[in-house]
């Protein structure tokens, strides 16, 4: 029998950024769960080793080539390391998810066990994606409550028989993927981002180095309980609302109409690979279009039929769509998207649960970061939200995610169905305040958004060259009729003159 089988599209990209970048960190997710109670290590790798024989992805190795190999046999590595004392854990954490993954040979799943006394122990996750995606590692966790409770108590574990394989459903995803529906789900998406910028720069560019950082901010009982509220009241899902607040932040920190997000699509639509292990996931661009500065009912709107549109067509491999689109290639760039997006509602991030003890998770900061940005809401059982930001710090420091966070904050509060998304946040500076009370009072307006276009709101040749004149005059500052004319919005002038040269 062999145990050579084709790689799935997103195995095939990860390999390839994994080639670009062996230490695989990029590529690769951690968790780590503080473990207080007589936790019984002998069963831990018992448990682990039946996980190990029931899924195929945690025997799985990756020669250079095309072809994932499956492993007839073998055992879970989990190794356990004592620890003087409960501060040195996090540092001795740090360093284990540090370690670079050998995907030739594996393993890619790696458990260890942090021991800092008898009833206090650290269990750390690191997992190559290749292997494990997010909704995985949600499954491994349950999986493992129950066959860790089987080797302390001695009564079976109750797994049913796994009906697929995931080798059996990278091999149907070809099959569906036919030349014909390959090249219709390209056509519509090239058509869907024409004319969009592919590049997004929040900041002036800079070269991204993949430095992983993360921060949070608490979203409080109140601002939640208003976007359900605001979800409900418009017939809108709370991840409608949620991710439109995001396309707000976004556009008015890059001055840009039109953003794209990433999204990662779970991709298993298929019952029989509901509790299959590996990686499905394919991450999927969704434009949000801010331009004519609607309201926030206009938005959700706009954004929900684009999710829409993007869902119906999620199919096609993102590292297809990427060389469809071809744009120039920068290996410290992230292609076509550098911002991604996802929420997760209660009980869908993976929670930990040992027999006989008491399991809080304990966070890791990231050796590297997968995108430039993302960010991530996730849902307490208490009613709060946590927005996370995981960042690469070479692009972005502390303060300016901190800005993002707390405007991330500000819109979700004051997002309301009549409520133009110009009003949602304040202009960014003086100069964009400024621009935007010459830019009215050239127009006879009472007020103007920061992506308006001068021409559309009925400017014409001579009051764009009276407006050049007026931040001469006011402003102290030279702006070219040229480049004024090629960006006529507030948003665009204000780029141009703080940040003179840089790419829009």
């Amino acid at each position: 029998m062999t145990n050579a089988f084709p790689m799935s599209f997103a195995q095939q990209r990860l390999c390839f950024l994994h080639w670009l970048e062996p230490s695989g960190f990029a590529q690769s997710t951690a968790r780590c769960f503080r473990v207080t109670g007589p936790l019984d290590t002998t069963a831990v790798r018992a448990a682990v080793d039946v996980l190990v024989a029931r899924h195929e992805s945690l025997r799985t190795v990756f020669p250079l080539g095309t072809h994932q190999h499956v492993l007839p046999d073998g055992r879970g590595h989990v190794q356990v390391l004592d620890v003087p004392d409960e501060a040195e854990a996090p540092r001795h954490a740090e360093a284990v998810v540090s370690q670079p993954f050998d995907i030739e040979h594996g393993p890619l799943l790696r458990i260890t066990v942090l021991r800092s006394g008898p009833e206090l122990h650290f269990l750390v996750f690191s997992a190559h994606l290749l292997v494990a995606d997010g909704c995985s590692l949600q499954i491994l966790f349950e999986e493992l409550a129950l066959t860790y409770r089987a080797a302390v108590t001695g009564e079976p574990a109750g797994l049913p028989e796994l009906p697929v394989r995931y080798t059996d459903w990278a091999e149907w995803q070809r099959e569906q993927l036919t030349d014909s529906r390959r090249a219709e789900l390209s056509r519509w998406w090239c058509q869907r981002l024409s004319g969009l910028p592919l590049m997004l720069d929040l900041v002036p560019p800079r070269r991204a180095l993949g430095r992983g950082r993360r921060m949070h901010r608490a979203l409080p009982a109140e601002v939640v309980a208003g976007v359900r509220a605001l979800a409900s009241a418009e017939r809108q899902t709370v991840f409608t609302v949620l991710s439109a607040a995001w396309g707000v932040v976004l556009g008015h920190f890059a001055s840009r109409p039109q953003v794209l997000l990433g999204l990662a699509v779970a991709n298993r639509e298929p019952l029989e690979i509901e509790r299959v292990l590996g990686f499905f996931v394919n991450t999927v661009a969704l434009p949000i279009d801010l331009s004519g500065d609607p309201d926030f009912r206009e938005l959700l709107v706009r954004v929900a039929e684009s999710l829409a549109a993007s869902y119906e067509h999620k199919d096609l491999p993102f590292e297809q769509l990427v060389a469809e689109l071809a744009p120039p290639r920068d290996p410290t760039r992230s292609p076509l998207v550098q911002v991604n997006f996802a929420h997760h509602p209660v009980g869908t991030i993976g929670a930990m649960e040992l027999h006989g003890c008491s399991v809080t998770e304990q966070l890791l900061d990231f050796a590297t970061a997968k995108f430039e940005l993302t960010l991530r809401v996730e849902e307490t059982p208490s009613g709060t939200s946590v927005a996370w930001a995981e960042f690469d710090e070479s692009l972005f420091d502390t303060g300016f995610v901190d800005g993002l966070l707390s405007a991330y904050e500000k819109v979700l509060r004051a997002a309301a169905p009549g409520v133009p998304v110009s009003r949602l946040l304040p202009p960014r500076s003086a100069t964009e305040r400024a621009l935007t009370r010459i830019f009215a009072d050239v127009l006879g307006l009472e007020s103007v958004g920061p992506h308006d276009d001068f021409f559309r709101l009925g400017g014409h040749s001579l009051q764009l060259i009276d407006l050049v004149v007026r931040v001469r005059a006011e402003l102290d500052r030279h702006i070219g009729l040229r480049d004024l004319y090629a960006t006529p919005t507030v948003a665009g002038a204000a780029a141009l003159l703080e940040h003179p040269g840089a790419s829009r």
